[in-house]
């Protein structure tokens, strides 16, 4: 049975796997979902309802299992995104996205390029709208590693509920599959749309 661990995620990211498992999943599989996170929990539960999707849930010691069960092959809801509550008095979210397509910032000279961009998303966290998402393409991906010096900051934008989308095939042509760390390995179609509906796209 596959597990999906949403650990440590913040809505909508914990949705947005449950939908992409409920979608891939043939009629009569199961899944499971975990998460750390009350909201999250009850986000997700009402989202499968809403899609008359069978699941049972269990919780220990802070933690909800629910096991999911496709049984109806209709339509999944197109924005999981509208059942998001959240737990963070501190921020709002605006409508506007932030794509990063290189390990650096910048045409200059690649250590000033690097540090810029470390400085740029650790300067994320002090804005007063958060981005809704962060897409990562290209070279962009490799901030997502294990290694990277911003890895740190990114897990902490996650937790704040900031959806971060990376390029599966940019990530296969690296051979960064066991690196990756953070976000949700997405393909060109998800990214397209996410940038084509925003109100605004930041390329750093």
């Amino acid at each position: 049975m596959q597990i999906i661990d949403t650990s440590g995620q913040q809505c909508p990211a914990p949705l947005i796997a449950t939908k992409r498992a409920l979608k891939e999943a043939l009629t009569g599989d199961s899944f499971q979902v975990i998460t750390d996170n009350h909201t999250s929990f009850s986000n997700i539960s009402r989202f499968l309802k809403d899609n008359n999707t069978e699941f049972t849930y269990g919780e220990t010691n802070g933690i909800w299992t629910l096991t999911v069960t496709k049984r109806n092959p209709g339509m999944v809801y197109t924005n999981p995104e509208k059942y998001c509550t959240t737990e963070i008095p501190h921020f709002t979210q605006g409508d506007f996205i932030i794509a990063f397509t290189s390990d650096k910032m910048g045409d200059g000279e690649e250590e000033l390029g690097r540090l810029l961009i470390c400085n740029f998303i650790k300067a994320l966290k002090d804005l007063d709208k958060l981005p809704a998402k962060m897409v990562f393409y290209n070279k962009g991906v490799t901030l997502g590693t294990e290694n990277s010096p911003v890895i740190d900051h990114l897990k902490e934008m996650e937790k704040m509920g900031v959806t971060l989308l990376l390029c599966s095939t940019c990530v296969k042509y690296y051979s960064l599959e066991e690196k990756i760390k953070i976000g949700t390995l997405s393909n060109m179609f998800e990214i397209a749309q996410a940038l084509a509906t925003a109100s605004n796209v930041v390329k750093p």
